[in-house]
């Protein structure tokens, strides 16, 4: 481990710079959450119980580098951006690739967000008039409506399904029973979202995967369900790898739970999957400089082929790289078991409430950083109204039936949630 990264480390543990066992010691220690706080510029003037759900605070690292990087585009926006535009965008690849245990950086696609990428993957699918894709009906919009122009597009048909009864008593096997019982023989994909963030609810992706597999193994190669998985509100909390997941494709945004620049994001994909995707937008990767040169398109398609072309907000896109480092730095299970610690604790304590509705499961198996909820007396407005004139930010999920959100993430405290949870108590009527 190289000196910067270990003094990196050290920041966020209890542990001294100069250790015998480095590692070992770091990792038995207790993560310095104040330390991790520090990094982020959020408002004293409120509790943030919303951002790390729907929008990034740059922590210290992230802005030192879009800083720097901004300062070089402007001193030199040509040589800068000839010299370092592949170069940098390789770099997040590879930290990408790092962070999700994949071998092949050039799996992965570089994008602004979610939407863009479940965009570019069902814009560039090939599917015939016999064939369907299949959603939950309570899916978010943005994966729905790709879902429904690329059944424009090709012909094929489209269908929503129930994923669930009841959310209070849902279970694991419950939800793999709706999954594979929506798919027929005509269906070609299945689109699912990692976390719903209308309730909160957690999927068992790996599981479903596992399913999907093994039903693909009894089908032509042409009719095998395509697994397509919104992945932003999972990304950044829960540890499975990409191979882990068992999905054809992983979509997410960086700039919610992983705190990366705002407008980053990306997809990662099987090899054999991304042979099924053409692409949507001209790439500006080395195959831009093969096409003018007359030379041979590269045989086989790959994430980096598929990262869209053009100036995008390139500081931001290459201060990615430093976003992973910093989630690393803290490490990927004392995230996961911080955040799964902060809304168990908010969650117990709304669902003792009587005059409050919890909508999201207390499962850990079945939830990971969104908490929906209904106060008595109040709409979802009112309460988000009511809530940010004591100077707590939530939000309200942007759906036909729309509850109120807490999102606790790395850098909120047990205190926060107690003041919070304090106002609601108020609000009995």
């Amino acid at each position: 481990m190289a000196v910067e990264e270990l003094e990196r480390m050290c920041m966020f543990m209890g542990t001294p710079t100069i250790s015998p066992s480095p590692v070992e010691s770091a990792a038995m220690q207790q993560t310095n959450w104040e330390a991790v706080r520090r990094q982020f510029r959020l408002s004293t003037d409120y509790i943030h119980l919303a951002s790390s759900q729907f929008i990034a605070s740059h922590p210290e690292p992230v802005r030192l580098a879009i800083e720097a990087y901004r300062d070089e585009i402007d001193l030199n926006p040509v040589q800068c951006t000839l010299a370092n535009e592949n170069k940098q965008a390789q770099r997040v690849r590879e930290a990408a690739a790092g962070y999700l245990g994949m071998q092949d950086p050039n799996q992965i696609a570089l994008t602004d967000s979610t939407t863009m990428g479940l965009g570019l993957l069902y814009m560039g699918l090939t599917l015939t008039k016999d064939q369907e894709i299949v959603a939950p009906e309570d899916d978010y919009y943005s994966h729905l409506e790709a879902i429904r122009m690329c059944a424009r597009r090709t012909g094929a048909s489209y269908r929503h399904f129930k994923l669930y009864d009841d959310l209070n008593t849902v279970t694991v096997d419950n939800i793999i029973s709706a999954v594979m019982g929506a798919i027929t023989d005509k269906t070609r994909v299945v689109g699912l979202s990692w976390v719903h963030s209308n309730t909160g609810l957690k999927l068992p992706i790996r599981h479903i995967g596992e399913e999907i597999e093994k039903l693909n193994q009894s089908r032509d190669e042409q009719a095998k369900v395509i697994f397509i998985v919104d992945g932003v509100h999972g990304f950044g909390i829960e540890t499975e790898t990409f191979a882990e997941l068992k999905c054809d494709f992983l979509v997410a945004g960086t700039h919610k739970w992983l705190y990366g620049p705002r407008g980053t994001g990306i997809i990662a994909g099987r090899d054999q999957a991304w042979q099924l995707i053409d692409p949507v937008i001209p790439t500006f990767t080395e195959v831009m400089g093969d096409v003018i040169q007359h030379k041979q398109r590269p045989e086989r398609m790959t994430g980096k082929q598929m990262t869209p072309g053009g100036f995008h907000s390139l500081e931001h896109r290459w201060a990615l790289t430093d976003a992973f480092k910093f989630v690393n730095s803290i490490g990927k299970e004392q995230i996961k078991e911080r955040v799964h610690a902060l809304n168990r604790y908010c969650k117990e304590r709304l669902q003792r409430m009587d005059h409050v509705t919890l909508h999201t499961p207390v499962s850990e198996r079945l939830s990971a950083g969104i908490i929906a909820f209904e106060v008595d007396g109040y709409s979802t407005k009112q309460t988000v109204a009511h809530l940010l004139s004591h100077h707590i930010v939530c939000t309200a999920a942007p759906y036909y039936i729309s509850y109120a959100r807490f999102t606790p993430g790395i850098y909120n405290t047990n205190e926060e949630i107690d003041e919070a949870l304090r106002v609601i108590s108020d609000m009995k009527k």
